[in-house]
């Protein structure tokens, strides 16, 4: 068979479906490709905390969620689809584009078991790649790798909880899934990361994300918006240290400022961070508006910055001049078109109200997704910018 057009997406039978497994995996090889089954044990002392990291901040009651899908070993079923189908359907992530292939038959296993959440299928690629990862600790073109065009017959038991659950064993293991899953960036202090790590002096690793509801279900930990459900550290080896993610629109950069940052990164040495330009602008900011002073430590990075964009104007006199440097931030972000967020003018065209009101609005925002989907929690928050 040929795999050149088919696409990877999977299954998973939860325990409390697994009484028909044997017919349903007859079923599903009608009309897909099988090409791997694995039985996966999670701890059942955290089965939940896994079920809730894996379905994210989507999930709305996750006690309710693991009782009806049961805390016992499940099947994990790698499929291809070789004709997959595309359609707008209503998800529990709003409206989307999705394989219909999937869409139907997950439905009409469901049935089959008698079990309405018994069954879990991926419905897009993304999807497909961010289960992948979370389940196996590989994203999908690295478990493509290992798969064979058809699957053996034979079930590979794995007993592993959602990669990062009990800490990551090392930076590289975070950031792989990171990339895997999420779009962000770190926004400085990466310098000799991550094989010194071990030796990070700053108090915190700042992510700038658009995705930051779910962001600290996949890292298990950081500071955000929804911190009341994770622990702000996260354990990476021996080290414990705080995440704190930002997001467009959070009100510490313009939000088109963060926007754009996102959209110039930049893939370096195993992970995200911002393009050269905006590394020294964002690091100027955060250094002159935030922390009013430049340390010695900033005046040699912006120094070595400066010098590789042949930015003349800058010197360590001016790093000693506040109202100068804020001078020259403000004439390079007039041209940008970004406005600080302090300005009268940003509070009003952003809703002041809203960013005052960060933890709420982010309350709100989970309610909405869990509710409504994703297209009705952006769609409110455009409207809300706009006003």
């Amino acid at each position: 068979m040929s795999m050149t057009n088919s696409e990877l997406y999977l299954f998973l039978i939860w325990e409390n479906a697994r009484t028909k497994e044997n017919y349903l995996l007859q079923e599903i090889q009608k009309e897909f490709e099988i090409r791997d089954v694995y039985e996966i044990t999670w701890d059942k002392k955290i089965f939940s905390t896994n079920m809730m990291r894996f379905y994210g901040p989507t999930l709305e009651n996750v006690s309710e969620k693991t009782k009806l899908c049961g805390t016992g070993s499940f099947l994990l079923i790698i499929i291809s689809d070789e004709n997959p189908k595309f359609g707008r359907r209503e998800t529990t992530k709003g409206m989307q584009l999705v394989n219909l292939n999937l869409f139907e038959n997950k439905r009409k296993y469901r049935k089959l078991t008698g079990k309405d959440f018994g069954i879990h299928s991926t419905l897009t690629k993304k999807e497909t790649n961010d289960d992948l990862t979370l389940l196996l600790g590989k994203n999908t073109s690295d478990v493509e790798k290992t798969l064979s065009d058809k699957w053996n017959g034979k079930i590979t038991k794995i007993e592993s909880n959602i990669v990062g659950q009990s800490g990551w064993k090392d930076l590289k293991e975070l950031l792989y899934v990171l990339n895997s899953t999420s779009n962000y960036v770190i926004l400085r202090n990466f310098e000799g990361l991550p094989e010194n790590f071990d030796n990070y002096s700053h108090n915190d690793v700042d992510i700038l994300t658009d995705d930051f509801l779910r962001m600290p279900y996949l890292a298990n930990g950081g500071k955000s918006p929804i911190n009341n459900i994770f622990s702000h550290i996260v354990q990476i080896g021996n080290k414990k240290i705080p995440f704190d993610y930002g997001f467009p629109g959070d009100g510490y950069y313009d939000e088109k400022w963060s926007k754009e940052i996102l959209e110039r990164r930049v893939f370096c040495n195993g992970f995200y961070v911002p393009a050269d330009e905006d590394y020294f602008y964002s690091l100027f900011y955060h250094v002159i508006f935030y922390q009013k002073k430049v340390s010695d430590e900033y005046k040699t990075k912006l120094l070595d910055l400066a010098k590789k964009l042949f930015i003349v104007e800058i010197s360590v006199s001016l790093f000693d001049d506040i109202e100068e440097s804020t001078i020259f931030l403000e004439t390079y972000m007039k041209k940008m078109g970004y406005l600080h967020t302090n300005s009268f003018r940003y509070k009003i065209l952003h809703n002041k109200i809203l960013h005052n009101k960060l933890f709420q609005y982010a309350k709100l925002s989970i309610y909405l997704w869990k509710k409504h989907g994703s297209n009705h929690f952006l769609s409110l928050k455009e409207k809300l910018n706009r006003n």
